[in-house]
């Protein structure tokens, strides 16, 4: 029996097994039901297998509403399936002619308790992941972008992208009513569409709710607020512990929550270059130095700075894509007339100021 089992879960994908699961906590969508029960019905086998999962999902039901299996009755009814032969190997004696039902051996408990426990086993521990769900909480994972950009995609489909320094935790199976994931720091959503069940991203005391969109989120500006810029779709603003009063945002708005006084600022983002040290992408439009400056640091995660104060004056108009810091400071020297120095610690910018680039 158990062997049979055996070979029919190896026959079987691993995509109708996740489905079955899926099916049964009632997280599979029309199509998948679908799906599934044309699978079910194409073969026998396919049929026993989701009969054996239907069983295992009663068992669980019945454990956790205070009912109990009855482990003799399973045992008589597998030793009942038995060929007579493996019947007489469970009860050996010396005298043919003594009942074989009284006549037990060391070697007869040793082989009796492992059927047992393989029916416990089939009964109870097929399929793992059954009882995994049903019983412990999805593990935390946690994802950290310590030298680099991370880009990771999460058990529902979404991707995020965090930027240098940002940490992101969220659980290895999205659980319940909404899907939720806690941030610190800066990343790039594009969370997968699904209205049943709302994304929400936790940062500290601020929550952000959506179904299917793409948005940033910085928890560390250096205005020592929160940061939200939607690109499209819709989302939900608001304090944890203030759900009722939300600010939606619409694409091509930011907002900005400060850690005090529970204030949400909506305005419309001008900020070209708020996805830059993502994309490498950079547009400068008669844009002082001073602003180039730290666009630049933080694309590419230098220290960069001027003096002296008067080369804030400097103006710049130019685009650059995914070029490398050398080649942009290059371009910087020679239309400013800017005089470039490694410090070891940074980037340095000098020169005689430009109060005819105005």
């Amino acid at each position: 029996m158990y062997y049979h089992w055996h070979n029919i879960m190896e026959t079987n994908s691993q995509h109708y097994i996740d489905l079955i699961t899926r099916y049964f906590y009632g997280e599979a969508t029309p199509g998948e039901i679908v799906e599934l029960e044309a699978w079910v019905k194409s073969e026998p086998a396919n049929a026993e297998v989701f009969s054996g999962y239907q069983k295992t999902w009663k068992a669980l039901q019945d454990t956790k509403t205070g009912s109990s299996i009855n482990l003799d009755h399973e045992w008589n009814t597998l030793l009942s399936k038995l060929p007579a032969g493996e019947i007489e190997i469970l009860h050996p004696g010396n005298n043919p002619q003594a009942p074989k039902s009284k006549i037990v051996n060391r070697k007869s408990k040793i082989l009796s308790w492992s059927l047992r426990i393989a029916a416990a086993f089939l009964l109870l521990a097929i399929p793992s992941y059954l009882l995994y769900r049903q019983f412990i909480s999805p593990a935390e994972i946690s994802l950290a972008a310590s030298g680099n950009l991370t880009r990771q995609a999460l058990p529902d489909g979404t991707i995020v992208t965090l930027n240098q320094g940002a940490t992101l935790s969220y659980p290895a199976h999205f659980e319940g009513s909404f899907r939720k994931v806690t941030l610190n720091g800066e990343a790039w959503f594009e969370v997968a569409h699904d209205k049943t069940k709302p994304f929400i991203v936790a940062a500290e005391n601020v929550r952000i709710r959506v179904v299917g969109t793409s948005f940033l989120v910085n928890t560390r500006t250096c205005k020592d607020t929160k940061e939200i810029i939607l690109a499209s779709g819709m989302v939900d603003v608001y304090y944890e512990d203030k759900p009722g009063k939300k600010t939606m945002l619409s694409p091509g708005e930011k907002a900005e929550l400060s850690g005090r006084g529970y204030e949400i600022s909506k305005t419309t983002n001008r900020d070209v270059n708020y996805l830059a040290w993502k994309t490498k992408h950079i547009a400068f439009t008669n844009t002082p130095l001073n602003e180039v400056v730290a666009v630049l640091s933080k694309v590419y995660h230098t220290d960069i700075r001027f003096s002296p104060d008067s080369l804030s004056d400097c103006r710049i108009t130019t685009t650059f894509d995914r070029q490398s810091l050398e080649s942009v400071l290059n371009v910087l020297k020679a239309t400013l007339d800017l005089q470039i120095r490694n410090t070891g610690n940074g980037i340095e910018l000098s020169g005689h100021g430009c109060s005819q680039h105005k």
